[in-house]
């Protein structure tokens, strides 16, 4: 440990010198017998408080990601999930919500650097992906509601970078529910942020067609599998982790994917994630030919495919991790409300807290209210998913 992180330049700090904005790496030193897994960035007292409780003296410390915990996103929290930001004590939300879209921001401008780089014929540069990767992963921790809230509002245009940038994100929110560990998580991130990175050698004509394309068109789009295998192969930092979304998010469990046609005994657990969260985003996005879908019909959607082109247990897990009404869905209530779903409630997932925004019954908009349909007095319940089209709503006008 010493020898690596005098490598590292990491650091040791004593459990009483902790101080908001430190990134912790590991444990130096514990009481107790387990190991602890402590990892992120430190942005409140209580979580120092229960590490203290926990038995830890000190922690190691990366100098190099330590910053100011006023410029941060809200930073891991190891306790089950809750991070500091549910009991509304350290921070107010909108700080929280101003950092998370910071950091999504950020991760959207990576991914055009990355892909205009490309364009310009330079290698892959896995290790400008990492700290972002590590972010997300962060925030996917303590903050996934309000950061996949933001993954919501699409752009027609910006589809290729969008998508990449959200099948990074849902690879590593399926990973965690999953319970992968964590450095699994940040390879599945960049995984997701590379793995469509062959579309750069596909004509936009073809790239961007607004109706079928032909079979020869179809065959072309393919190929984008196989240049994504050939840009990466090389490339500095390139794990097999990454690499295995790159190269299988199109095969099928029935052997009748591309590239290579690989079947259920050749796709481990990465592959198989790979394929549904690929899938499902992109049937919930809108795109230059089509509008997404509700989360609802895409869920339909891989159930219908499971077995043959998924794995059943992985899609039923899937819709479990994101909810049966995920994050940025819009829902009608009993009263003829309409609302969209900002917030999950683990323990209730029918009972999540929405954003009323609209009546059908008067027919107009309404003024916003936070709503959560867990508490006693809410008076209100999920009647259905609806598509927010077919009221003319724009979602992206409650979540940005």
């Amino acid at each position: 440990m010493n020898q690596a992180n005098s490598t590292l330049n990491y650091q040791q700090v004593s459990i009483q010198n902790i101080e908001l904005g430190m990134y912790v790496v590991g444990i130096a030193q514990q009481t107790c017998a387990n190991e602890i897994k402590q990892t992120g960035r430190v942005t409140s007292k209580s979580q120092i408080q229960e590490l203290h409780r926990l038995g830890v003296r000190s922690v190691w410390i990366d100098p190099s990601r330590t910053r100011q915990a006023a410029a941060q996103p809200q930073a891991v929290a190891r306790d089950g999930g809750q991070g500091s930001s549910d009991n509304g004590k350290d921070e107010s939300r909108p700080k929280q919500e101003q950092r998370i879209r910071r950091l999504y921001q950020e991760a959207k401008s990576m991914q055009v650097k990355l892909f205009r780089n490309l364009k310009k014929g330079e290698p892959v540069q896995v290790a400008e992906l990492e700290a972002i990767a590590d972010d997300l992963v962060d925030c996917i921790f303590d903050n996934r509601d309000a950061l996949f809230c933001l993954a919501r509002i699409r752009e027609k245009d910006s589809y290729l970078m969008e998508h990449s940038l959200n099948v990074g994100m849902l690879l590593a929110n399926f990973g965690r529910f999953l319970e992968l560990e964590r450095p699994i998580l940040r390879e599945l991130t960049i995984g997701g942020l590379l793995h469509d990175t062959g579309k750069i050698m596909i004509p936009d004509a073809v790239l961007h067609k607004p109706a079928k394309l032909s079979d020869d068109e179809f065959t072309l789009m393919k190929s984008h599998v196989t240049h994504s295998i050939e840009l990466l192969r090389d490339a500095k930092g390139i794990t097999d982790i990454m690499m295995t979304v790159a190269a299988c998010h199109h095969e099928r469990l029935d052997g009748r994917g591309y590239p290579h046609g690989l079947a259920a005994e050749r796709l481990y657990l990465y592959a198989r994630m790979s394929t549904i969260v690929d899938v499902y985003d992109a049937l919930t996005a809108d795109r230059c030919y089509k509008p997404g879908m509700p989360a609802t019909a895409a869920f339909r959607i891989l159930l219908q495919g499971a077995g043959s082109q998924f794995d059943e247990d992985l899609v039923r897990k899937f819709i479990k991790c994101m909810g049966i009404h995920p994050v940025g869905s819009l829902v009608k209530l009993q009263s003829g409300k309409l609302a969209i779903v900002v917030e999950r409630n683990e323990l209730a997932p029918l009972q999540p807290k929405v954003k009323v925004i609209y009546s059908t019954i008067g027919q107009h908009h309404l003024e916003v209210k936070l709503l959560d349909l867990a508490r006693a007095g809410a008076n209100e319940s999920i009647e259905s998913a609806v598509d927010p089209k077919a009221y003319g709503i724009d979602l992206r006008r409650y979540l940005a």
